[in-house]
């Protein structure tokens, strides 16, 4: 009889039952050999031996928990942890499609890595309220059931590891083996695991059978709304249309600041978040500082709108907590702990340059983003901007760079995480700490880590767009499991790498990376690998989205099995693990080759970004004009409809001394919400 349960843990499982540290000791003495052990397995119990006396015991039908240990130790000890490692070895070792054990060299550099075979995906909807009643008292499960059915938001996963994500809450409900609900763990204290876990076995049930993620919201009573906060919103946004950046008064900022707490007091996060960005976005513009865009400004001013809506009409076809944010989108104090990096992104703007390493916390499954800005030099001085790699070496601490801790360990004593999952790392160089990790991804923890693109597919369908949901910089971020790569191409017309990524149930997804001059070592190590080495890819992280109903993905990291270990390479940086070989694409950049669509919309978001700079009194109605034209002939008739109503009460401030321009302020703040939706 096998212990499917025992064979189901990893080292990440039993790290959560235990403690890391009692995993480590357990498998430096697994694989040095001493002690020794003999296992023994019956149908009423598995018993395993050791050399040095101990004998660990588990009776059939028990939980890891109510295993035996002779060495009088409570709970679950390190021998007992060594006797299920050992129980795994010996199945793997009688299993030829098992997967080897985890390397000690590999531990002894500071990884805890596992890898595990595919396992059979399985939903805990399955588990009925008899089951609930056995694990936790009835009153309890009474109790649960009370809040559950006045609202919850949660966000599930099913696979061989389901998770639920209650959104509303900060708590993450995982199942790590399959029909024990025994084992089900949950990010709070004990005590509260009869609240959560059976809210989760719920949740499950509500999900369609056929789908494999999705989001479920069950909201009774309508949330109340600040109305005295969002009209005030109002006035300082139609302010800034009226007057632009350059003319509105010296106490602007000072309200918005004001009403940006008022809003984070009334539970609106989000607006909150977006009105401290667009603060952040004029003290840039007084500063003459590179960081300003007056594009990002309109995205900003155009979200706002359309949550503040919203939140105003609540009517029921986006869950609130999402646009408002909720009790765990809040600065948190990190009190230490192991981050696994999986990719360095980067984001260009006009005149700076932003790079970002994204890691995993090893506990909670949180990705967080360590974020870096440098602005570029200016064209005209005759210098030219760093490439990506060099910037990656910029240090955060001393040995320890952007680069490096994007695909190392980050052991981290102390720190901070923002509502956006920015972590804000401590002063001091004996708080931070880099270790090597050797990409067993396997272990990374869902709903980041996926095992299919159905999984993905499902999640992003049952969403809302992206300027309705939760402000967090790894929003999109996933890391999947790639099985093969075919159709590796290089667009020259829009400059992009392109391949078509398959998983192991034949799912795709096309991945999408575009050429630069700073990051083209890294561009032809990704079009190298991809094109002479895709049988070896294992893992492929990046940030996902539907762009037609495709799938697509813009990589940040693929991983590569050579075998006996692994390697990483990042698209935007060099990486000395990759041979060179001949170029195979030109990849000179030049102009990308644009649309009648792409242009018109390119420029509204211009003129918007004027208004947003000067202000109403300074454009050119004759401008706007044009565009309504142009936008009517490319097919935005609504959108062109409003454009020129602009046009119009613009036109009239040179026939009426006493022009009212709450009008235009009005519509060019819808236009501003209108492009944004257009991204």
């Amino acid at each position: 009889m096998v212990r499917s349960d025992l064979q189901a843990l990893t080292l990440d499982d039993l790290a959560v039952l235990t403690n890391r540290g009692t995993v480590k000791h357990a498998q430096r003495e697994l694989a040095s050999g001493e002690p020794s052990s003999r296992i023994n397995e019956n149908e009423e119990r598995l018993t395993v031996t050791w050399s040095d006396g101990i004998v660990c015991t588990f009776a059939a039908g028990e939980t890891i928990h109510d295993a035996h240990c002779s060495s009088g130790v409570v709970g679950i000890s390190r021998h007992i942890v060594r006797s299920v490692l050992a129980y795994q070895l010996r199945h793997r070792a009688n299993n030829p499609l098992a997967t080897e054990a985890p390397d000690e060299d590999a531990d002894a550099k500071g990884e805890t890595e596992q890898e595990v075979g595919v396992l059979d995906a399985w939903d805990p909807g399955e588990f009925t309220d008899d089951d609930l009643i056995k694990l936790f008292r009835k009153a309890a499960i009474t109790r649960a059931r009370k809040v559950f059915e006045n609202g919850v938001l949660a966000e599930l996963t099913r696979g061989a590891k389901p998770v639920v994500r209650f959104l509303h809450e900060s708590c993450t409900v995982r199942f790590p083996v399959s029909g024990d609900l025994r084992y089900a763990t949950a990010d709070c204290s004990e005590s509260l695991l009869s609240l959560w876990i059976p809210q989760a076995v719920w949740a499950f049930r509500d999900l369609p059978s056929g789908r494999m993620a999705g989001l479920l919201s069950i909201q009774q009573a309508e949330l109340a709304t600040p109305h005295d906060e969002l009209k005030r919103l109002e006035e300082l946004i139609f302010e800034l249309c009226r007057e632009g950046l350059c003319g509105v008064s010296a106490t602007w900022p000072q309200r918005m600041t004001r009403l940006e707490k008022q809003l984070r007091s009334s539970g609106l996060v989000w607006p909150a978040e977006l009105t401290a960005d667009i603060v952040h976005q004029y003290e840039r513009y007084q500063q003459h500082d590179a960081r300003f865009e007056a594009l990002e400004l309109v995205r900003l001013v155009g979200e706002l709108i359309a949550r503040s809506r919203s939140i105003r009409s609540q009517n029921g076809s986006v869950p609130q907590p999402l646009v408002r944010g909720s009790k765990s989108d809040r600065r948190t104090d990190i009190k230490g702990g192991r981050f696994i990096g999986v990719g360095l992104g980067v984001r260009l703007g006009r005149q700076h340059t932003t790079l970002q390493a994204f890691l995993q916390n090893t506990e909670s499954g949180t990705v967080v983003a360590i974020e870096q800005t440098f602005n570029d030099p200016y064209p005209e001085y005759g210098d030219e901007p760093r490439s990506f790699s060099d910037l990656a070496t910029h240090s955060l601490s001393r040995g320890i760079s952007l680069g490096s801790v994007s695909l190392s360990q980050l052991l981290l004593s102390s720190g901070k995480q923002t509502p956006t999952d920015e972590l804000v790392l401590p002063r001091g160089t004996s708080k931070l700490m880099i270790n090597p990790q050797t990409f067993q991804w396997e272990q990374l923890k869902p709903p980041f880590a996926v095992e299919t693109f159905a999984q993905l597919r499902q999640r992003f369908e049952s969403l809302p767009p992206d300027w309705l949901r939760p402000r967090r910089r790894t929003e999109n971020l996933h890391v999947v499991c790639v099985m093969n790569v075919a159709d590796v191409d290089f667009d020259v017309v829009t400059q992009q790498l392109t391949a078509t990524l398959h998983d192991r149930d034949g799912g795709t997804a096309k991945l999408m990376h575009s050429f630069h001059t700073r990051g083209q070592d890294g561009f032809h190590d990704l079009a190298t690998v991809l094109e002479t080495r895709g049988a070896q890819i294992r893992f492929v992280c990046g940030h996902f989205r539907l762009v037609s109903g495709e799938l697509c993905i813009q990589p940040i990291s693929v991983v590569l099995d050579e075998g006996k270990s692994r390697i990483a390479i990042s698209p935007w940086l060099a990486n000395p693990t990759v041979l060179a070989e001949t170029q195979k694409y030109n990849m000179a950049e030049s102009d990308v080759v644009s649309s009648p669509i792409v242009d018109f919309t390119g420029q509204l978001r211009h003129n918007i970004a004027e208004i947003l700079l000067t202000g109403l009194r300074q454009v050119n109605p004759d401008d706007w004009a044009d565009l309504s034209r142009t936008g009517r002939y490319t097919g935005f008739v609504r959108l062109a409809d409003v454009i020129e109503t602009l046009s119009k009460e613009l036109d009239k401030r040179s026939n009426h001394l006493r022009w009212d321009s709450s009008c235009a302020a009005n519509l060019a703040a819808q236009l501003c919400m209108l492009t944004r939706m257009l991204d």
